[in-house]
């Protein structure tokens, strides 16, 4: 079987095939080919091509391969996804290789017939891009084609806020949180350009959201919390993909981080006790007072997004005028983007595990605060039952654990329900 460059397939043989192509837009082009000696046949051969297979006096010479690249040679103002193709009739591609203007190759995958290639990713803007591409047909006769072609300059570019960092060390409540700063259209076309790959493979989906500000976000989670020592691979393909009419993504990220230990703390707002579990025995029950009747704390699961030692809590900031104005709280720890911590709260002494008195978060004493602290880290999923307020939104911090799994995968833009598969 040929090398292919560049994508990859898995073939009969087991083998990896590697293919690189290039591109043009319609109208598409056929070129056809054969051998360059190209000899009528003779008495016992089909002549031609030396590589035919064989050599009886009534075999019939194959018809030649035929490739359509698209977009056509010299194409202007292509778009950068979704266009490029390269497609053999009458035999296999055996070549495709794609450069953009510096030489770097272009990655792309071939589909599993062999008779046509599309890129991995979107291409650049503004990008001149060249294809070379070869095919066989069944004897062997190769047959080639070209193309050149620029794609279209963006008029507008997004980026987009990413919640995890790089070989981080999350909880099994993590959910990967994309926050765009330009209106997503097309969700599909940036979706279909993020990929989740975990080992071990666990069924997950992507879920379009929005946050406090009505910020476009997308969130990645599985039905079920991840297991510990998960390794978790986010590839996000975002350069050139186009989100709206002229507005173009200008971020690649490969991102890949890893789920610790297993840690779920469950405060009942009725019992005012929090119970944490770690590896799945219970280490802690420690009493809380959390939202009193008049500012009832959000029910639901929400996911530690930080910590932080002495913070300023100040009630302007979440709405509640002048209510209070307290500086240095002690063994902060942040659950949701409106301003829910569980923290220490020594004013508090005397109702812990008794009277919920606060004005939403969950409060703790001094040394049991700096216990929890102490305990948790990013991802960890704090469950707060028995509440008498609503749940919380899937946009406030990391809620969207709060979203049964059939809502959460119809907020799809692909129909959700994608499977990661194994690293590496």
């Amino acid at each position: 079987m040929p090398r292919i460059h560049g994508a990859s397939r898995t073939g009969a043989a087991g083998g990896g095939i590697r293919l690189f192509a290039g591109l043009m837009v319609a109208p598409l082009i056929f070129i056809a080919g054969c051998s360059s000696d190209g000899g009528k046949a003779g008495p016992g051969g089909s002549g031609g091509n030396s590589g035919g297979s064989s050599s009886g006096p009534n075999k019939k010479a194959a018809a030649p391969a035929t490739i359509a690249i698209t977009p056509a040679d010299g194409t202007k103002s292509v778009e950068t996804d979704g266009v490029l193709k390269v497609d053999a009739t009458g035999g296999k591609l055996t070549s495709v290789v794609v450069t953009d203007a510096k030489g770097k190759t272009v990655d792309g995958q071939l589909s599993p017939d062999g008779i046509g290639w599309k890129p991995a990713a979107p291409l650049a803007n503004g990008g001149a891009y060249t294809v070379a591409a070869k095919a066989a047909n069944a004897d062997g006769a190769e047959v080639t084609a070209q193309s050149k072609f620029n794609t279209k300059a963006a008029d507008d570019t997004f980026v987009a806020d990413f919640n995890i960092e790089p070989d981080s060390t999350w909880g099994v409540g993590a959910i990967i949180s994309l926050k765009f700063n330009e209106p997503i259209k097309d969700k599909a076309a940036i979706e279909r350009n993020l990929k989740v790959i975990s080992e071990p493979a666990v069924q997950g989906s992507w879920s379009w959201l929005k946050d406090l500000d009505g910020n476009d976000r997308i969130d990645y989670r599985p039905e079920k919390y991840w297991a510990s020592g998960t390794k978790v691979n986010l590839k996000a393909n975002l350069t050139g993909a186009k989100a709206a009419p002229g507005v173009y993504g200008k971020q690649t990220k490969d991102i890949k981080f890893t789920i610790g230990r297993s840690l779920v703390a469950t405060a009942d707002l009725k019992s005012k006790h929090m119970v944490v579990t770690k590896d799945g025995t219970q280490v802690e029950d420690l009493p809380i007072s959390a939202g009193g009747p008049n500012y009832p704390t959000w029910g639901g699961t929400m996911v530690v997004l930080d910590k932080v030692d002495g913070i300023t809590m100040d009630s302007e900031t979440v709405g509640l005028g002048t209510a209070y104005n307290m500086k240095n709280v002690r063994h902060a720890v942040h659950l949701t983007a409106s301003g829910t911590y569980a923290h220490g709260a020594p004013w508090n002494d005397g109702k812990f595990g008794r009277q919920n008195d606060s004005h939403g978060c969950i409060g703790l004493g001094a040394s049991n605060a700096k216990t929890f602290f102490d305990l948790v880290t990013q991802g960890d999923p704090v469950e707060v039952v028995n509440s008498t307020d609503k749940t919380v939104k899937p946009g406030n911090g990391l809620g969207g654990w709060s979203v049964d799994w059939a809502t959460w995968v119809k907020g799809s833009a692909l129909g959700g329900g994608a499977t990661g598969t194994p690293a590496g």
